[in-house]
């Protein structure tokens, strides 16, 4: 019996070793394959991230006169493609003959719509010669505001000049719109002129959100003034015609209609 033991005890230390062995042998072939690197992010491909606003330029249009000049060269042609949000950038003197002209007015307005004596009474004005125009140019006619409900016109100087004193307040930036830059691959500032910057001041609260921005963000930005959250309603439809006017197209904001 002590023999038989014996024997067992060796055959069992030499199954333990080869186990040991091919442990060993096994741990050290072991081969870690090399992944491919992973799909760039958004911003690095230079699409579009998400949250960010995107644009594109309209084939043979000209450069908006209140969109900065770098963001129009780097901005990618509109195409079948193109996702809707995205906004619509350029004017055509072919769709429009008189774009030119109306530009300059709408321009000249805008300089003197911040002055509250007779400043609201001339962007009033020009504003209806733009209305009246808009309604045989197929591209904008749509945006025309059918809403007659609205006792008198609005007062775009107090709105305004109320939204940009409370922006400057809550944000303490110039840029009241930024949209995603396809070669600086960041976000930019859309306008670049005094006057875009005065007719968005209200950007977050009347057109970021493609609607009606909610009570509170209008509040906000109107500085919980219930005269100037009444023009918002009153307001929006109207700066959203005059910015496509100008070749910065939205899309359609049926909420505001």
């Amino acid at each position: 019996m002590g023999t038989k033991s014996a024997l067992h005890r060796i055959a069992a230390l030499a199954v333990t070793g080869l186990v040991v062995t091919v442990g060993a042998v096994s741990c050290t072939s072991t081969e870690f394959i090399q992944e491919p690197p992973g799909q760039p992010s958004d911003r690095a491909s230079g699409a579009v991230p998400a949250g960010a606003i995107g644009v594109c330029k309209r084939e043979g249009t000209k450069r908006p006169p209140v969109v900065s000049e770098k963001l129009w060269e780097h901005a990618k042609p509109c195409t079948t493609k193109t996702p809707e949000k995205y906004i619509r950038l350029g004017y055509s003197d072919k769709e429009d003959p008189g774009v030119e002209q109306q530009n300059e007015q709408i321009l000249a307005a805008l300089r003197e719509g911040p002055k509250e004596d007779g400043g609201n009474n001339q962007f009033v004005a020009m504003l209806r010669g733009v209305r009246q125009r808009s309604l045989d140019i197929p591209t904008l006619r749509y945006r025309v505001s059918r809403d007659s409900t609205s006792a008198g016109a609005c007062d775009f100087t107090y709105m305004l000049n109320t939204m940009g004193k409370s922006r400057e307040k809550i944000e303490r930036d110039a840029c009241t719109a930024e949209v995603f830059d396809p070669e600086e691959r960041k976000e930019v500032c859309l306008f670049d002129k005094p006057e875009g910057l005065w007719l968005t001041s209200g950007w977050a609260c009347l057109m970021n959100v493609r609607a009606l921005g909610s009570d509170q963000s209008c509040h906000r930005l109107c500085a919980y003034d219930d005269y100037c959250a009444r023009q918002v309603s009153c307001a929006g439809a109207d700066i959203d015609l005059l910015l496509c006017s100008m070749g910065v197209c939205l899309p359609e904001q049926t909420g505001l209609y």
